[in-house]
């Protein structure tokens, strides 16, 4: 039987915040079991990808405009329910709190957790969701009036969790900067996306699923390991950020230089598993240094089940092309 609206929803809500929070060893998996910290991820995360899938669909923008509301994201979860953008003493900013600080903003911190958050936290659940129900992902799962009602939630769960849990106050002013921005941001992203989306930056060249894989995996790499390198070059914290920019435009430029062709997707889907598999490669520093318990073996299982969802794909998309191409050289034979 095939899954209702509102159950396609859900899974993409409770999906979000499981590959942002738990895949990528964030959040121990130990305090998965508090009822509160899942109910909280769902709020800020899930709904999240959810709204920025629906607007895609509603405004034509589809991957520009979800890669554009996924930097809105960022700034909402680590400006606004985190404060990290601000708080030198944020855990696992480390030397990134003072190298690169201006004006009370880690900007190179900014740089990666910003993009990481769009790429990893809403795109990838969105596109992973879409790739199980394939036949669903261009539909809406919500109503206007239910899509209206979920986008303040997120935020208004992001302010109200750096009330309980933040110890670190922000100005009047880096509210009112952060409001602008995401403001500023989805503007963009539904007056903009639908013309950026069309774009295609390497023009009628594809990139290959293995050359999409590795793009992926190099994005993780630049952020997660060159981004605490950078401050062993010097004072030049303008290389670091130079570095992200670049990594997130290379990423993004690839995204929409696929079409919706099956050699698209399938190309699509080599991306997403590129940025998996670097954070199943980290997966056993987390456990075993960090106290991740488990994690090893979540991450394994993750990446087992989206590789045969790959191969599952790739299969469909082959019988589904191979008629095309025995009709075609059936007209083209002499």
């Amino acid at each position: 039987m095939a899954p209702s609206d509102r159950q396609l929803a859900l899974a993409l809500v409770a999906f979000a915040p499981f590959l942002a929070e738990l895949v990528s060893g964030s959040t121990p998996p130990q305090a998965w079991i508090l009822p509160p910290v899942f109910l909280t991820f769902m709020a800020i995360y899930g709904l999240s990808a959810l709204a920025a899938r629906e607007l895609a669909i509603r405004f034509g923008g589809g991957a520009a405009t979800v890669l554009i509301l996924g930097l809105a994201f960022g700034i909402v979860n680590e400006g606004m329910a985190a404060h990290s953008l601000f708080n030198p003493a944020w855990p696992g900013v480390d030397v990134l709190s003072s190298y690169g600080r201006w004006e009370g903003v880690s900007w190179l911190w900014a740089a990666w957790i910003v993009p990481f958050h769009a790429v990893w936290s809403i795109s990838f659940p969105v596109f992973l969701v879409g790739q199980v129900w394939p036949e669903h992902r261009d539909r809406r799962w919500l109503t206007d009036r239910q899509l209206l009602a979920v986008i303040p939630i997120p935020i208004a769960a992001a302010v109200l969790t750096s009330l309980v849990f933040s110890g670190y106050p922000l100005s009047i002013v880096q509210w009112l900067g952060m409001f602008l921005a995401v403001l500023l941001l989805g503007w963009i992203a539904l007056r903009w996306g639908r013309s950026l989306n069309r774009l295609r930056p390497f023009g009628a060249w594809r990139p290959s699923p293995r050359l999409a894989f590795t793009v992926g995996l190099l994005f993780f790499v630049i952020g997660q390991i060159g981004t605490w390198q950078t401050p062993s070059l010097g004072p030049y914290p303008e290389v670091g950020l130079g570095l992200l920019v670049a990594a997130y435009l290379l990423f993004a430029a690839v995204a929409l230089g696929l079409d919706r062709s099956p050699a698209g997707d399938r190309a699509r889907f080599a991306l997403v598993l590129g940025g998996i598999a670097f954070y199943v490669g980290l997966s056993p520093i987390a456990e075993f240094v960090l106290g991740r318990i488990g994690l090893v073996a979540i991450d394994l299982v993750v990446l087992g089940l989206l590789v045969r969802l790959y191969r599952e794909r790739t299969r469909a998309a082959d019988i589904t092309v191979a008629p095309a191409h025995v009709a075609m050289g059936a007209a083209d034979a002499p």
